[in-house]
């Protein structure tokens, strides 16, 4: 005992190792009663961290109903969530000859040796757990970002087809798929055979895609112009008086920034404000600082006038991906930018 004493100064507190299970419980296949019995199990230990300094810092020794009462279910449901702890490495049992759970106690009455269920695994694995929870995060933004982007070509689809019976059926068998939890290799098949259907229809439809594309108003498709050299998303030069002109709103909010990181944090919580999704996170691997700022510059500038600020985002960005729209043109107008280059100053105070 004596070679791990004191360990415990420089262990994460316990709830910070439930929160790390918490996050990590759809790899590690825990059910919501299991992470409550759990939860209780932690709730019996003294002090603030889990650790071998004693018996009673690590094992819980409360029984099967003590534990049910704080749980408010049965002993028998009890039993059951704490051998799929155990079978998941969660618990470890350190049982008495009897099978018993107990503590004995000195003079002092401090315990001094205990038998029961040892919580040390959520101690010993918490790097595991963080790493666990980590990769099921990027799992999840890389399929929400795909069905996104089968979202977006679904609609892009439905703008250009008239009555084809074919495409009728695949675009019944992508509506379908999105009403559910597809798997990610149906997605990426479904968002294929729609881009294919698009290659093929598009070349034919020109006169057509000038007049439907028209959601976000102002912006000129430079795609159907063939005179108009596109600008590669991720090299966009703008400079800060432009940026000041076109986005006094998002301008202002980050003045006081100390530097790229606080600047890129703020810009976070800003685009959880507008309840922008996964979409604007996974924007950070697939485009630029520049074009992004300019993105959520854009739409917290419109935010009142725009209905749904997820949707504007996704074929925003759709549309700059396709061609459709010079990043640019995201910009005010040059003439407003010399009417208002005098007043820079006070629209971002006012913004």
């Amino acid at each position: 005992m004596s070679g791990t004493a004191g360990q415990g100064a420089c262990m994460p507190k316990k709830w910070i190792l439930l929160r790390a299970v918490e996050e990590a419980r759809v790899p590690l296949g825990l059910k919501s009663t299991s992470l409550n019995v759990l939860r209780t199990l932690i709730s019996f230990m003294k002090g603030d961290q889990i650790s071998t300094d004693q018996d009673d810092h690590h094992i819980c020794y409360a029984s099967n109903a003590a534990i049910a009462k704080r749980t408010h279910v049965s002993v028998q449901t009890v039993e059951r969530h704490i051998s799929t702890l155990a079978k998941l490495g969660l618990v470890r049992r350190n049982l008495s000859a009897n099978g018993k759970r107990w503590a004995r106690r000195d003079p002092q009455g401090r315990v001094v040796t205990a038998t029961g269920l040892s919580l040390m695994p959520l101690s010993e694995r918490h790097a595991e757990f963080i790493q666990e929870a980590q990769k099921h995060a990027d799992r999840v933004l890389e399929f929400t970002v795909l069905r996104d982007k089968v979202s977006v070509a679904l609609a892009r689809l439905k703008e250009l087809v008239a009555d084809d019976g074919s495409i009728t059926d695949l675009m019944a068998a992508v509506r379908n798929a999105l009403r559910r939890k597809p798997d990610a290799t149906v997605l990426r098949e479904l968002l294929s055979a729609i881009s294919v259907e698009i290659s093929e229809i598009a070349p034919a439809r020109t006169d057509n895609l000038r007049g439907s594309d028209s959601e976000i108003e102002g912006h000129k498709e430079d795609s159907l112009n063939p005179i108009v050299k596109k600008e590669n998303p991720s090299q966009i030069q703008v400079s800060p008086d432009q940026m000041e002109r076109s986005f006094p709103r998002l301008c202002s909010e980050l003045r006081f920034a100390k530097d790229q990181a606080h600047c890129d944090r703020l810009m976070d919580s800003i685009a959880d404000q507008l309840r922008l999704g996964e979409t604007w996170y996974a924007m950070k691997t697939t485009h630029g600082p520049a074009l992004r700022f300019m993105v959520l510059g854009y739409i917290t500038q419109r935010a009142e006038t725009i209905r749904s600020h997820r949707a504007y985002l996704i074929s925003l960005v759709a549309m700059i991906d396709r061609g459709d729209m010079q990043p640019t043109a995201l910009l005010v107008d040059k003439s407003k930018n010399r009417r208002n280059q005098g007043n820079t100053c006070k629209i971002s105070r006012c913004s």
